[in-house]
């Protein structure tokens, strides 16, 4: 007895606390009767009928289901910041995306259209590995688009991307061989290996000695035997790859269907149209 009269106050200290008024029977085409209860207002629930219980709870459910996605949402969205930021695009095209290449022909256009598709590849993990050459006249855009590809599969993936020049990597491995170096060469080369896309760009603008062609070789093999896409951008006329780089750079570019794409129109830097980059 002492029991139902606990229980009873405390239901009703409950209802003045919610401003629960008053009850009524109700019945859900979902789930049945069930005693719906009404609100003043006065308490801490808004006024009017609370309806079925069941519903209310399965809305609740959703609510939270719904706000746990956004901020799951939101934190990719973060880590994919972090990543852009630490993929060391230049500054000057930190903001230059897609859009704003603007195609001045029709084989720029069919360009944009094949970078995007390697895009969608990459993004997909539908890549099997497969690299790309961007090749052609200096101030075309070679690396407004890298830089845009890159960008662009860092936030669909949310995995790390890099850019750097191949004079950068180079250095990278000289350094090794200072007395006070904490790394290896084979320690460039994992590293080198380990984002999902890299961009590397101002290939050509060496001598390349045996020195500078067994870097390329390395580095580039490092990717290719975890079937890593590398895009190289280079000023070299086709016909000089071989011959820089080395043929087996060139083949291991070549495997898993890798494309070249010549960007073989007029200097944008020389006409002035446009600012691609």
């Amino acid at each position: 007895m002492a029991l139902q009269i606990s229980d009873a106050f405390n239901e009703d200290r409950m209802d003045h606390i919610l401003g629960a008024d008053d009850r009524r029977e109700g019945n859900c085409d979902r789930h049945g009767p069930f005693i719906d209860v009404h609100f003043s207002g006065k308490g801490k629930l808004p006024e009017g009928w609370k309806g079925c219980p069941e519903c209310a709870e399965e809305a609740h459910r959703a609510r939270m289901h719904e706000e746990e996605r956004e901020r799951q949402a939101e934190l990719i969205r973060e880590r994919a910041d972090r990543f852009v930021r630490g993929s060391a695009i230049p500054k000057r095209f930190e903001s230059k995306g897609f859009d704003e290449f603007r195609p001045v022909n029709g084989k720029a256009a069919s360009i944009l259209r094949k970078i995007q598709g390697y895009s969608d590849a990459i993004s997909s993990g539908d890549h099997g590995g497969r690299s790309l050459i961007l090749l052609g006249n200096v101030g075309n855009g070679k690396t407004h688009l890298g830089c845009a590809l890159l960008r662009d599969v860092i936030r669909r993936t949310c995995k790390p991307g890099k850019y750097m020049t191949f004079a950068e990597l180079v250095r990278e491995v000289k350094a090794t061989w200072r007395k006070d170096s904490q790394i290896s060469e084979q320690d460039v080369y994992d590293r080198f290996a380990k984002p999902e896309l890299v961009i590397l760009d101002e290939v050509g603008m060496q001598n390349f000695t045996e020195f500078e062609q067994t870097v390329a070789y390395e580095a580039i093999n490092a990717r290719y035997l975890l079937e890593k896409p590398t895009v190289l951008i280079t000023n070299l006329p086709a016909g000089d790859l071989s011959t820089c780089l080395g043929e087996r750079v060139v083949d291991r570019m070549r495997e898993s269907g890798g494309k070249a794409l010549d960007f073989d129109w007029a200097s944008y830097r020389a006409t002035g149209e446009v600012t691609n980059g």
